[in-house]
């Protein structure tokens, strides 16, 4: 690690390890495993430095603390110009999710499930993404006869094994064009155009219609802190009565929610524009702020997304010669690289959780006696 990185990591933290990381400022000899390990240590002096300022209910302000909320500061500006309005969400959704269908394909199983996956043993990738969609097609207990609401339906495999499965009929939304695209074709190829549709827009803009069911996987960390009210406003006018809502979703713990939110970090900056991982406690003030809900059932499957992620590294570092033949750089795979193992990192030390909820309205017949 050269000198400047090293100053770099003082003065801006998990930051500027990312940062000079992707600039080629420092390697490791084991990329797998040794990166990991670097990035569990920094987490550890995390939660080490904040549990000494609880203990002390409050902190000094050094000169490399003042110094490196301004190099924050930069990333702050930007951070503000990409708040989650109708309009600049489709700028951030595309910055990622458009990067190419054959990009994504490199290191997602064959379905193109891009959410964390629920394991048994020592299985495939495959099976335990099949395993995760079953899971939240039983949570929403969809029947044939149902008409499903899907907001964030990706490259489309929840959509298309939950027809299979049901026989019921099924609503996408999504705003990258790209995935749209491929969902559509997948239908086709399934012959499931007369069950299935995806609609490209907003999903403060789906037209009015009450669901049986509203499946919502990997997509509200991309609503925003000011707009999970209005998240859950739309749901509680999207679903029927006796409607089943399922969310899953990436969360940080509430100790740490307030502090995240408000400053900038790595997936942030460079791999989810606009993104904000919720809190639990987030996720039920939005509920009971804007809708009727009560929660029903809360499962917490984020160790089984460490899993996941170093497959789905492993997959990425072994296509690296294809993802460069796309057009893509050298600093972009280090980039990738990064974020994939922070991710595992994040899930191995349990700094992040992976939840799925279910939520109904009082008195749910679909729910059954006790």
């Amino acid at each position: 690690m050269t000198p400047c990185s090293i100053g770099r990591v003082a003065i801006e933290g998990g930051m500027g390890l990312a940062e000079a990381y992707i600039d080629g400022c420092y390697s490791v000899l084991d990329k797998r495993e040794g990166l990991l390990n670097l990035i569990l240590i920094l987490i550890a002096n995390r939660d080490e430095r904040r549990n000494r300022r609880i203990a002390r209910k409050g902190f000094w302000l050094s000169p490399f603390h003042v110094i490196a909320q301004l190099a924050y500061a930069k990333h702050f500006l930007r951070e503000t110009s990409r708040k989650n309005t109708a309009t600049q969400t489709r700028r951030n959704i595309s910055q990622h999710y458009d990067l190419s269908n054959d990009f994504f394909s490199l290191f997602l199983d064959k379905s193109m499930t891009y959410s964390c996956a629920v394991f048994k043993d020592n299985e495939s990738l495959e099976v335990a993404q099949q395993r995760k969609l079953s899971l939240l097609i039983n949570k929403a207990k969809v029947k044939r006869g149902h008409h499903v609401l899907d907001i964030g339906s990706g490259w489309g495999s929840l959509a298309i094994e939950t027809v299979k499965q049901t026989g019921c009929k099924y609503t996408g939304v999504t705003l990258s064009a790209e995935q749209h695209k491929y969902a559509e074709r997948k239908v086709r190829e399934a012959g499931l155009e007369d069950r299935i549709n995806f609609l490209l827009c907003d999903y403060r803009k789906i037209p009015p219609f009450k669901y049986d069911a509203i499946i919502s996987c990997g997509m509200i960390e991309h609503v925003g802190h000011e707009y999970m009210d209005e998240f859950f406003a739309c749901c509680e006018s999207y679903l029927a009565e006796d409607g089943i809502l399922v969310l899953q979703f990436i969360s940080v713990p509430e100790e740490r929610y307030e502090q995240y939110r408000k400053r900038p970090d790595f997936i942030k900056e460079y791999i989810f524009p606009g993104g904000c991982l919720p809190s639990l406690a987030r996720i039920m003030s939005a509920m009971t702020t804007s809708s009727r809900f009560c929660i029903e059932h809360v499962e917490n499957i984020g160790p089984n997304y460490y899993t996941t992620l170093m497959h789905w590294r492993d997959n990425f570092m072994a296509n690296k010669d294809e993802v460069l033949a796309l057009g893509f750089d050298e600093r972009f795979l280090r980039i990738w690289e990064y974020y994939l193992i922070f991710s595992a990192a994040g899930f191995k030390s349990r700094a992040f959780g992976d939840y799925q909820v279910v939520f109904s309205r009082p008195g749910n017949r679909r729910l059954g006696q006790p």
